[in-house]
């Protein structure tokens, strides 16, 4: 087999990294030794094929120790194409301080990387006898723990790549042109810039995505602008042009020179929807600072018409209506068969008729808002808006204004018109108050009124509006708890909890816990599945923390076990770990056995439910890279048979795991100590 010779000066990991280049193309054609000049002595004679060096001195200094056979080629190496657009994005006319182990090395660096094409930046050579407290981005090639500690952003691109010049000369070389190795050779030009052709071999790919770009920027309906540190402008779409009238080419212009007439406050800053006028038009602007590595780059605008808005407001408005406004469930959607659940769901439907704030109570996933749509959808408010809003969801501000509504000019940013909230589009109809003990106290207030005179005001409007609304609230908290913490007013509470409805957790009605499980897989995945009595016990045994939400997850888990009849081993690890502790098998195991092994067999047995021999289970534990012999097998299945984990019989069928075994193996899992 033909061979290479590495040649460096001294033992590094540059040997190692030129040498797994290599074998990316070489590998099974080519015999790969490394050699280190300081490492040679008068007479030796270096004999492979061909020898690479990595600089014009070493190859020099290499033909006293080099076979008249033997040819020399300098490695021309790159950049690989990740490292090489890092540089390319800083801002142009950057100062950039290139680092590396010697003022030589520092000027080469900084001459390849000009021969890549960086020519955008002004590359400072790095001198450990000066400072440079003006510089924050560095340029090193492997040499990190040199650069300043003060620089705030290294740019460390490692190692130089082979480049594919050289390839292509060892290939020429051994006449190695396979289909074999051009594959691998493609492969590797994926990952690197070429030193011959450069970014410029990259155009064409950067032309099709600055077009892809420049569309989906144009379908925008905000107008998009974008300038450089300086203010000139680097970028616009088509409805920049449409709103302020621009007809010529703006691009390099300054800002300011062609939009004179345009003052954003504090335009030093970034700006959140600013109310401005141009012309006849009412202008909403935002404005973004970008940085690169800590450096001014530029600013990001964006304009939005206050009628666009208007009219996206009210094609919100319709959706909803017309999709979110109406109850989705009703009490005939409620599965059960628990006498506590049936007591709970009779009680809603008594009170559904009432106009009487409902106060639902129940820890998270027992189906809250699926009894507060019920319970609308069997009023005389059915026919009414039924909107449901999450009181956890939202910010203070943003709360009090969806709720209440605002008036016109109420903050930056409002609809010219003001807004309706919540509240008046549930008029005649039922609001439903989801996560209410998260409401915070300020709206907590307000909410107040709503309940006592049902009306309300509007944010920046001191004008009444009477609604005809009913009330709905529900919570997964305590609230007297959350009153004595002072997070939850008394009042409220009581104006709240008129009509209390406290829905059971599913820990506490198991009679649900099956026959919801094959709803759900019926409704939701189409499957009908027979459940062992293992698997059975143990979802009836689980505390179900995650309530109904908890099982409808747990359908979807079984689900993808793809198997009608479900036993303990398709149930979801975490279920089976919470129901048992093994603590004494494993204090057992750990004084009598080797645990990695025991370990090793019992995940082997998991594997193959239908059962399996000693000499089959050895040969798997070959193939895991862990030998254990036939007679540790013997003694291992006899402990796991007293243990009750595992079933042995004479014949074929061997041994496999007993229900308790796989509940064992499950709990392995679960506590992350089986992989």
């Amino acid at each position: 087999m033909k061979t290479i010779g590495i040649l460096t000066l001294v033992p590094s990991n540059l040997s190692e990294f030129i040498q797994i280049n290599l074998e990316k193309v070489f590998s099974g054609h080519i015999t790969i030794h490394t050699y280190y000049l300081s490492y040679l002595k008068p007479g030796d004679i270096i004999t492979d094929d061909l020898v690479v060096v990595t600089a014009q001195s070493h190859a020099m200094e290499a033909q006293h120790y080099i076979s008249d056979n033997s040819r020399i080629i300098i490695l021309r190496r790159t950049l690989p194409n990740k490292e090489i657009y890092k540089i390319t994005a800083i801002p142009k006319g950057t100062n950039v301080l290139v680092v590396n182990d010697s003022p030589e090395t520092t000027s080469e660096a900084i001459a390849f990387l000009c021969q890549l094409g960086i020519t955008h930046l002004n590359l400072i050579s790095y001198d450990p006898k000066q400072e440079y407290p003006a510089i924050n981005i560095a340029i090193t090639l492997g040499e990190a723990n040199t650069v300043p500690p003060h620089i705030k952003k290294v740019i460390d691109v490692g190692h130089r790549y082979i480049d594919i010049s050289t390839f292509l000369s060892i290939l020429n070389y051994f006449n190695l042109d396979t289909q074999e190795t051009s594959k691998r050779l493609i492969k590797y030009s994926d990952t690197i810039v070429t030193v011959d052709i450069g970014i410029k071999s990259h155009y064409k790919e950067l032309f099709m995505k600055n077009t892809q770009f420049d569309t989906v920027v144009n379908l925008s309906h905000d107008a998009i602008l974008l300038t450089d540190k300086d203010n000139f402008i680097l970028l616009y779409n088509k409805k920049f042009s449409q709103i302020f009238d621009i007809t010529d080419n703006i691009i390099g212009k300054n800002f300011s020179h062609v939009l004179p007439d345009i003052s954003l406050q504090n335009s030093d800053q970034s700006i959140i929807d600013e109310l401005i006028q141009f012309k006849d038009r009412s202008l909403l602007a935002s404005s973004s600072k970008i940085e690169y590595f800590g450096e001014p780059a530029g600013t990001y605008y964006n304009f939005q018409e206050v009628t666009y808005i208007r009219h996206l407001e009210k094609s919100l408005s319709k959706k909803l209506r017309d999709n979110g406004l109406v109850t989705r469930y009703t009490f005939a959607n409620i599965q059960t068969k628990s006498p506590r659940m049936k007591d709970c769901i009779n009680f809603a439907k008594q009170l559904s008729p009432t106009n009487h704030t409902v106060l639902i109570t129940g820890e998270s996933g027992t189906g809250k808002e699926l009894i507060a749509h019920s319970i609308h959808a069997a009023s005389p408010r059915s026919m009414y808006p039924f909107i449901a809003i999450n009181c956890a969801s939202f910010p203070e501000n943003l709360l009090e204004s969806e709720l209440f509504g605002y008036e016109a000019g109420s903050f930056t940013g409002a609809i010219k018109e003001g807004k309706p909230g919540l509240f008046e589009q549930a008029n005649n109809g039922t609001i439903f108050l989801d996560e209410v003990g998260d409401m915070p106290l300020s709206v907590q207030v307000r909410l107040l009124r709503v309940l006592q005179e049902r009306q309300i005001m509007r944010v920046g409007s001191p004008k009444v509006i009477d609604v005809d609304l009913r009330v709905i609230a529900a919570t997964n908290k305590d609230l007297q708890a959350e009153i004595q913490k002072g997070l939850f007013r008394q009042d409220l509470f009581y104006r709240l909890n008129v009509l209390p409805i406290m829905i059971p957790p599913l820990r506490e009605r198991p009679e649900d816990i099956i026959p919801l499980l094959h709803f759900f897989m019926k409704k939701n995945h189409n499957q009908k599945i027979t459940l062992t009595q293992e698997a059975e016990t143990s979802l009836l045994k689980y505390k179900w923390l995650g309530n109904v939400r908890e099982l409808i997850n747990t359908a979807a888990y079984i689900s993808c076990m793809a198997t009608q009849m479900v036993d303990i081993s398709n149930l979801p690890a975490y279920i089976l770990s919470t129901l048992t502790d093994f603590g004494p098998e494993i204090a057992y195991l750990s004084t009598h056995c080797d645990k990695e092994k025991v370990y090793l067999v019992l995940s082997i047995l998991s594997g193959c439910p239908s059962g399996a021999g000693r000499k089959w289970i050895e040969a798997k534990c070959a193939d895991s890279v862990m030998n254990i012999t036939e007679s540790e097998i013997r003694r291992f299945l006899s402990i796991f048979g007293e243990m009750d984990l595992v079933d042995s019989q004479v014949g074929r069928r061997g041994s496999c795991l007993t229900a308790k075994g796989q509940q064992f193996v499950a709990w392995l899992k679960g506590n992350s100590i089986l992989s």
